[in-house]
């Protein structure tokens, strides 16, 4: 009888890498690995396949022991995705770093206050050494050192008092007694360094811990979990999933690949599920200088489109639509001419604010230093009372949702939050009346955000921030430490409320703009990715540079002799990802002072074909 012969297509090609993957995770005779997975190979695909694999061979021995499996994600969406894909069984711990880190510490209050009194005192020390080498005392940064060295006395001496500290990875934290994103991941990362209890902890609760997008983890976290793993190799199982070309954030490991030591397994899938052949192609090509690796595209998934617009920066709204116009003659798909079919990048956030309205919201936070991380993913405490409790709140009158409108009201109504004040017929009318001429803002009109913000505190409804109670009660003069973040948030209020919501729906990947970083992990059947130097004016990456219409910089060729990474490299990973979100079509939309000369370039790299690049006049 003749044995059955195994027949490899695009379905099973790389069943190795999962095979491999599964032998590792063997809580009896735990190994490590690195998957590498690039753009569009199916790594959720098998990060659920190793899930299902361990509910099935150990998850009821996990069960019984009061043991789980750790999933750490890089965003909430490929959290709930996975989450969805596994049932939402409860063997499985799946959380977005920031999470998984808190979960890790929160009961550790003793601890977290140590840490903070040590670090809140260098700052002081370091203020007040600053303080104490000026000659000048009436300087605006003498002025702004002696506030912030203020600050800094009062929260110390305010740990002291902590019955427990909080910390909302999802929202605003804006409690004497929280913590913010960045002091969680410190936290943890120097608690779990020290402290070989936490280790122990760590290891017995979770014997397997899978990180997806393992290249863009916390540098901190990724350091101290790869000593653990090594120091409890034989009962610690730990999975990086993830492609180096697809770093792009300057928080990750840099050299992860050389940490990972020789004893682990390391598989590598080669298909591209994802996108039609010249897309593949292309992305080949792009990423070829770095480590040669080639993509194979599905026998099923022939043809795609891949063009090139090279434009001037006159009116980049009627060029955009244009564009849209033209792919869908180029390509006979009708759904390129409606723009909510079409997922369009840009390199800034101030570009999509540009194109999506909401540019004096952003512009006047964005000036604030302190402001830009949190206004850029979405965890801005400042106008978390607008983006947290008024947008759901409004979106629930428009529905004419009462019962939703109601949660909303309890779960952050200060009369029903605050435990010292006792709920009487007279504030829950009051509260009424005030929730009442909320709606009426904003029933007729489009209100300005100050309007809505000073019912809030004239009627004491809701909790704002901190900043926004500052503004409110004691404006900054100038000079003052707060002076530019609280004019900025000043300027900010003043924008209606619609360019909030707005935002919100950007921020959160509903709108057809995003940015060339935000969309990593995700897939759309169309894609226009927009390229402005000008407009963009970023200092992290430079198209211009990579497609060498300009040259490179004597700080660029240095790094470069020196095996340093580059503006080039960052962007030429950026453009990598951007382009392989494609599905069916790609447009390229390049703004330039040079049609000319920006068009014989793209051509000199090989990417493209001469049909492929378009001048628009």
């Amino acid at each position: 009888m003749m044995e059955d012969i195994c027949v490899v297509t695009d379905d099973n090609r790389d069943n190795a890498a999962d095979s491999i993957i599964q032998n590792c995770l063997n809580i009896k005779n735990p190994k490590s690995f690195f998957l590498f997975a690039g753009a569009g190979s199916g790594k959720t695909r098998s990060l659920v396949c190793a899930l299902d694999y361990i509910n099935k061979t150990c998850g009821r021995e996990l069960k019984l022991n009061n043991r789980r499996v750790a999933v750490i994600t890089y965003t909430k969406a490929a959290r709930d995705e996975i989450k969805r894909r596994c049932r939402y069984n409860s063997l499985f711990e799946i959380s977005t770093i920031h999470s998984f880190a808190w979960n890790l510490i929160r009961s550790h209050t003793e601890d977290i206050r140590i840490w903070l009194k040590s670090d809140i005192s260098a700052r002081i020390d370091e203020a007040e050494t600053k303080l104490a080498s000026s000659r000048n005392k009436e300087t605006k940064t003498y002025k702004q050192t002696e506030k912030k060295l203020n600050k800094l006395k009062k929260r110390f001496d305010y740990l002291a008092s902590v019955k427990r500290f909080i910390y909302n990875p999802d929202g605003i934290n804006t409690e004497s007694n929280s913590l913010d994103h960045a002091e969680v991941i410190k936290i943890t990362a120097d608690l779990l360094f020290q402290q070989e209890t936490l280790q122990k902890i760590l290891v017995d609760t979770y014997p397997i811990l899978l990180i997806d997008e393992s290249q863009d983890t916390k540098k901190e976290l990724m350091n101290v979990f790869l000593l653990i793993q090594e120091k409890y190799s034989c009962r610690f199982s730990m999975g990086l999933l993830g492609d180096i070309m697809q770093r792009i954030y300057l928080e990750g490991k840099e050299d992860l690949l050389a940490s990972i030591p020789d004893t682990w397994e390391t598989p590598s899938k080669i298909m591209n599920h994802r996108s039609r052949k010249r897309i593949v192609d292309l992305c080949n090509l792009i990423r070829k200088p770095v480590d040669g690796i080639e993509q194979r595209p599905r026998l099923n998934k022939e043809g795609g489109f891949v063009r090139v617009f090279v434009a001037s920066r006159e009116n980049p709204y009627n060029t955009e639509q244009n564009v849209q116009l033209q792919m869908a003659k180029i390509t006979c798909d009708k759904k390129w001419e409606q723009s909510e079919e079409v997922k369009k990048l840009t390199v800034e956030h101030k570009m999509a604010a540009e194109r999506l309205g909401f540019k004096h919201l952003f512009e006047a936070l964005d000036n604030v230093s302190s402001y830009k991380q949190g206004l850029r993913d979405g965890s801005l405490s400042a106008i978390g009372v607008f983006t947290h409790i008024l947008i759901p709140l409004h979106t629930a009158d428009l529905e004419n949702n009462p019962f939703e409108k109601t949660k909303i009201v309890k779960e952050n109504a200060i009369v029903y939050k605050n435990k010292d004040l006792i709920l009487t017929n007279e504030s829950l009318d009051n509260l009424q009346n005030s929730i009442n001429r909320l709606s009426l803002c904003w029933k007729d009109k489009d209100p300005l955000c100050s309007e809505l913000l000073h019912i809030i505190y004239e009627n004491n409804i809701f909790p704002i921030s901190k900043d926004l109670q500052h503004l409110l009660e004691d404006p900054p003069a100038e000079g003052d430490e707060d002076y530019q973040k609280l004019c900025g948030l000043s300027v900010a209020l003043e924008a209606h409320f619609s360019e909030i919501e707005r935002y919100w729906e950007y921020i959160n990947g509903h709108a057809s703009f995003d940015t060339h970083q935000g969309v990593k992990g995700l897939e759309f059947d169309r894609v226009m990715v927009i390229i402005d130097e000008k407009s963009s004016q970023g200092t992290m990456f430079n198209y211009e540079k990579l497609f060498g219409i300009t040259p490179k910089s004597q700080t660029d060729l240095k790094n470069e002799s020196e095996g340093k990474e580059t503006i080039l490299d960052r962007t030429r990973r950026l453009l990598y990802v951007t382009c392989s979100r494609a599905i069916d079509s790609l447009a390229i939309v390049f703004y330039t002072d040079s049609i000319e000369t920006t068009a014989s370039a793209l051509f000199k790299t090989g990417w493209f074909n001469e049909n492929e690049i378009m001048p628009i006049s």
